[in-house]
């Protein structure tokens, strides 16, 4: 029983030892440490690189301005759905 128990330590330790080991920091496949403002919220690496940023100014307004025309289409085919529809039925006040 010493004997499995010993080969099962060896290899939990040998196994181990990869991961514990980290490369050092500012070295390429180094973990980059969060920033901590001064309040205590914790923000992910790399905050302040504008030129990373996924979304611009003009592709989230324009974005958002075809939104807006789409919402307004819809809009435009309900009115128009219900109008036929319930122009049958109600006649209004």
């Amino acid at each position: 029983m010493s004997r499995i128990a010993a080969v099962s330590l060896l290899a939990l330790v040998l196994g181990a030892a990869p991961a514990l080991a980290q490369p050092a920091p500012g070295t390429p496949g180094a973990p980059v440490p969060r920033t901590i403002t001064s309040t205590g919220v914790t923000k992910p690496p790399g905050g302040g690189d504008k030129a990373k940023a996924p979304y611009s100014r003009a592709s989230t307004e324009a974005d958002m301005a075809k939104a807006q025309r789409a919402a307004a289409a819809r809009d435009k085919a309900w009115d128009s759905k219900m109008r036929t529809t319930m122009g049958s039925i109600c006649k209004g006040c």
